[in-house]
């Protein structure tokens, strides 16, 4: 794929219940997301249209405005607690027990995202994108108190643990009081560094 497509997937294990669409009611299902800028964007995705059945299909060019509608996350404030992983590699017996452990059997809805990562972003540039090795993204979400989101979803994480690089800043849903692998050692002593400088008091938090 050109350097500017990138590509994410969501598991989702929908719950039956009146308030959902009758053709997601009780069922797990599979989200593609695709994002590009360029043209001929008909051709590069037909392939995943021709990949299996297709409940719903909103690919479309959008005005970069809409670009947050990509996810259909709700419009209303909702708790929930996640964490992600940036990968080096992603194994597909481990990426089959983590959707085991957080799918319809995990007693609680959990959401599993997939990014590509690569292209573009794996090219250097002077700023503090962490892990730009990485290939892939996952993030794992899940409703609830923080205590129960984490004995949920660490094992899950701990599963991927032989390919994980570090973690996500911009995807530490609740779990952002937990520091480690935010950033490369180096980058981290930096961003200390300009924060005791520039902002001593902590009044952007983090």
């Amino acid at each position: 794929m050109p350097s500017g497509l990138t590509s994410s997937l969501a598991a989702v294990p929908y719950p039956d219940v009146p308030a959902l669409p009758h053709h997601l009611r009780g069922r797990y299902v599979l989200s593609v997301r695709i994002a590009w800028t360029g043209g001929d964007g008909e051709r590069l995705t037909a392939p995943l249209r021709q990949a299996g059945p297709v409940l719903a299909d909103t690919l479309r060019e959008m005005p970069y405005t809409d670009s947050h509608t990509v996810h259909s996350d709700p419009d209303f404030p909702h708790a929930y607690y996640g964490d992600s992983a940036v990968l080096r590699d992603l194994d597909a017996d481990a990426a089959g027990e983590v959707l085991r452990r957080t799918g319809p059997e995990a007693g609680r809805m959990c959401v599993v995202q997939i990014n590509h990562l690569g292209g573009a972003l794996a090219e250097p540039a002077a700023n503090a994108v962490p892990w730009r090795a990485g290939r892939y993204l996952v993030r794992l979400l899940t409703g609830g108190e923080r205590e129960e989101g984490r004995a949920l979803l660490d094992p899950a994480f701990a599963v991927l643990a032989p390919w994980t690089l570090g973690r996500s800043p911009n995807f530490a849903f609740g779990a952002g009081d937990r520091a480690e692998g935010l950033h490369e050692p180096e980058t981290a002593k930096r961003l200390a560094g300009l924060r005791s400088r520039y902002d001593p008091a902590g009044l952007f938090g983090g």
